[in-house]
């Protein structure tokens, strides 16, 4: 798949974990991490910052950075505007690997860019599966009849929960339509292991991620 880049990208700034990006994680960094992961995809792999550290941590892995601009940091949307760095990357197709899962495997993205390509190069999301009962804000339930006397998981019709992974997306598309596909004709591909969907996001999501991740390293 050469006519795919596979990329993360970060910025400094988090509201609700601080730093997260930088900072110590069980004697490395978030950053480290995923650079590591797409060092294993030599020259299709890229990492967007635009802080310093990231360009130096990029260079020690061997990964190539792309210089973000001051404003894609600091905002939140449009996400066009966010990653215009792509503007300048000469790929037919994008893979963006979330840098905040310290547990996502290189095998379990090797396995979803065969799935897209297999899949006749259609954009694509990752998913996870989840058997339970859900009911939204109005206590209206989503998956499960009110009337039923008995709660057991076993029998309740399962959900599919977004799992902010992988993203896989034609960049023509994306600057041309302002956003990743069509939620008509994106292919949903389900990530078994749960553990590798641990999405750090809060200073409690970090705090137990470091933990499981120090225990896996131990008994490793």
């Amino acid at each position: 798949m050469n006519n795919t880049g596979v990329f993360s990208f970060a910025r400094k700034q988090s509201q609700r974990c601080p730093n997260k990006m930088l900072r110590p994680f069980a004697n490395t960094t978030l950053t480290d991490i995923v650079l590591k992961k797409l060092a294993e995809f030599g020259d299709r792999a890229f990492f967007a910052g635009f802080e310093p550290e990231f360009e130096d941590r990029s260079r020690q892995r061997g990964v190539k950075f792309i210089k973000r601009d001051k404003k894609s940091v600091n905002i939140d949307g449009p996400i066009t505007d966010i990653l215009s760095f792509l503007k300048i990357v000469d790929f037919e197709y994008l893979l963006i690997v979330n840098a905040c899962l310290p547990f996502l495997r290189v095998k379990t993205i090797e396995n979803f860019l065969s799935e897209c390509k297999n899949g006749g190069y259609h954009p694509a999301f990752s998913v996870i599966m989840r058997r339970n009962f859900f009911i939204d804000a109005k206590r209206q339930p989503l998956n499960f009849d009110l009337s039923m006397k008995t709660i057991n998981t076993k029998a309740v019709e399962p959900v599919y929960e977004f799992a902010h992974a992988l993203y896989f997306f034609n960049k023509e598309y994306f600057f041309e339509n302002g956003r990743y596909w069509d939620w008509k004709e994106v292919e949903f591909i389900e990530i078994q292991d749960k553990v590798e969907l641990i999405d750090i996001d809060t200073e409690e999501d970090f705090k137990i991620a470091e933990d499981i991740y120090k225990t896996r390293r131990e008994e490793a």
